[in-house]
């Protein structure tokens, strides 16, 4: 990875999966990096190792812990990642959740707690805002088919319930609640727990919400791992100046 300058993330969702993943690499990279977490017990072999970490006790729809979580040395952070995903179950032959709407919802909360830390608390941050990073997936674009042909029924039927969330969370980062933030929307395909194989093994396509904007082919693919999609996401959006995603949807896959 590059040698960084040293940056404030709040990451959300950081207990498992990608989000632990870019919570590890974050901390590795000597960033300064402050949690939400039902559970902080999760995290405290961590919390031990890197005098770096900090957690807040919370849920996703507590506008006090969010606050908490964005607020870092008595300024907003730099970066804020949001990993944060459904927790599924079968539901009759399709995939479903006790709480389909946590993505949109969590985002909701997370950008209006952001304004009334500007607006409200007058809290200072980084010129411009924080940059947002919003783990999302691929089989939603509008723009055409990013998933293989095989992978349209688990997509689109299978897991409708939780890429409907994911597509609402989108909406709201992108022409909601969010509209004119710095964001960068990361799109990976079907997430694997394999091991890395390093960012010259992904593909990278880009979406732009600009109009008259400049977008790739979509780089089409079956299957990514967290660690890489974590890998990516810290490497080219905290430990990188980031510019160069900013407004994109970002589609990563092997």
């Amino acid at each position: 990875m590059s040698s960084p300058t040293t940056k404030t993330v709040a990451i959300f969702g950081a207990t498992g999966g990608t989000g632990l993943a870019a919570l590890k690499l974050a901390l590795k990279a000597g960033h300064t990096v402050r949690v939400l977490a039902r559970t902080p017990s999760k995290l405290s072999s961590l919390s031990t190792e890197y005098p770096n970490l900090y957690i807040v006790q919370g849920d996703i729809r507590e506008t006090s812990a969010i606050k908490a979580t964005l607020t870092i040395n008595d300024r907003i952070a730099d970066i804020i990642i949001s990993a944060v995903g459904m927790v599924i179950e079968m539901q009759g032959l399709k995939w479903g959740s006790k709480d389909p709407h946590i993505c949109e919802e969590g985002t909701k909360c997370i950008l209006s707690s952001l304004a009334s830390l500007e607006n409200e608390d007058k809290v200072p941050g980084p010129e411009g805002g924080p940059r947002i990073v919003l783990l999302s997936t691929t089989g939603i674009s509008d723009r055409g088919r990013d998933i293989p042909i095989g992978m349209i029924p688990l997509y689109h039927w299978m897991l409708s319930t939780p890429h409907n969330d994911k597509k609402k969370m989108e909406e709201c980062m992108i022409s909601g609640e969010g509209k004119g933030r710095s964001w960068v929307m990361v799109r990976p395909s079907f997430l694997t727990d394999g091991k890395s194989k390093g960012l010259e093994k992904v593909r990278v396509s880009t979406e732009v919400t600009e109009e008259g904007g400049k977008e790739d082919e979509p780089a089409i693919g079956y299957f990514i791992s967290r660690e890489d999609v974590a890998l990516w996401i810290v490497e080219e959006c905290v430990n990188k100046d980031g510019k160069k995603w900013e407004g994109k949807t970002v589609t990563l896959t092997h």
